[in-house]
């Protein structure tokens, strides 16, 4: 008889061995190890998460921290990408003083390929702006991965078109666990300090004075990270909804096309003030669709001829 799951899981927690393909770099994932399952034909990257000298930790403390990485592991979500397995190994480093053994561990995650990024550019080529029912697939699968994590303390820390990701196989909008392939609150205070144009329009006010200073944001204010993620995920959906096309009012433009709900989501979310600004548990009080009398305007000839008659400037 059949086992029962979801296909993916199956997959995911039958294959008999990975098979070692290459060594690949991410922008917004670093230096990855890349295999393939074997005997499926489905691929995981590895990378490197941890690396302590062993003489700061006995070999008790480094199960502990394995053991660690392995729950964290466990932590499944469809809209969150699968972790599958952390491995630990013991390797010499070169160092000032000469070689150094390190205790490394390495976590086994699934691959995402085509970013959030990837897919407005191609509506782009084709000024088309993306049908209200995908938006809110977009909003329904982020807002469940968020949501998830807020309810375990677990913060993204690093929300961009380019950090959200569409499984082309199950049609989902997923995101990685930032915090376990990056390190407790180090994404966060990483990227809230970030220099980079592209990256700096995602910043929530809040962090803006705190951009040049090199202590923990969470550790200089009572910044909640959660807020800052949904500042910087109205920002993605902006991006989307115009097509990274710049607008003095650009939530004036989108009403033209979109539902009033629709409208009032992405307002919440870029709320400048984060006192008035909802976290994700409050975002799950706001209706999630349009409401029956208020038609959705997807006329793309009409939208196409505004991109027309418009310049190419760009918001990005």
């Amino acid at each position: 008889m059949a086992k029962r799951g979801d296909p993916k899981t199956l997959v995911l927690n039958n294959f008999e061995e990975l098979k070692f393909v290459d060594n690949i770099y991410c922008p917004q994932r670093g230096q990855l190890r890349l295999f393939r399952f074997h005997p499926f034909a489905k691929y995981m990257v590895s990378k490197l998460v941890c690396s302590v000298p062993v003489q700061q930790m006995d070999v008790n403390q480094q199960q502990q921290l394995l053991k660690q990485y392995k729950e964290r592991c466990k932590i499944k979500q469809p809209h969150i990408f699968y972790s599958i397995e952390s491995e630990s190994q013991k390797t010499m480093k070169p160092g000032q003083f000469g070689q150094t053994e390190v205790f490394q561990i390495f976590v086994f995650f699934e691959y995402g390929q085509l970013t959030l990024h990837e897919l407005t550019e191609r509506r782009q080529i084709k000024r088309y702006l993306v049908p209200e029912p995908e938006v809110w697939c977009l909003i329904k699968g982020i807002m469940q991965a968020m949501h998830f994590f807020q309810n375990n303390n677990i913060p993204h820390g690093m929300i961009t078109t380019k950090t959200i990701y569409f499984d082309e196989e199950y049609l989902l909008y997923r995101v990685y666990d930032q915090e376990l392939i990056g390190g407790r609150w180090g994404n966060f205070n990483k990227y809230q300090q970030t220099k980079d144009p592209e990256i700096q329009v995602f910043l929530a006010p809040e962090t803006k004075p705190f951009l040049n200073s090199e202590a923990s944001l969470l550790e200089t204010a009572q910044i909640n990270p959660f807020k800052v993620d949904v500042f910087a995920f109205g920002i993605v959906l902006l991006q989307c909804l115009t097509l990274f096309q710049a607008f003095e009012n650009p939530l004036k433009w989108l009403d033209q096309f979109y539902s009033k709900n629709l409208i009032t989501y992405i307002t919440q979310c870029i709320q400048p003030d984060p006192n008035k600004r909802q976290d994700w548990i409050g975002l799950y009080q706001l209706p999630l669709e349009p409401s029956q009398d208020q038609k959705i305007n997807e006329r793309n000839s009409l939208i196409q001829s505004h991109f027309e008659n418009r310049g190419q400037k760009t918001f990005r």
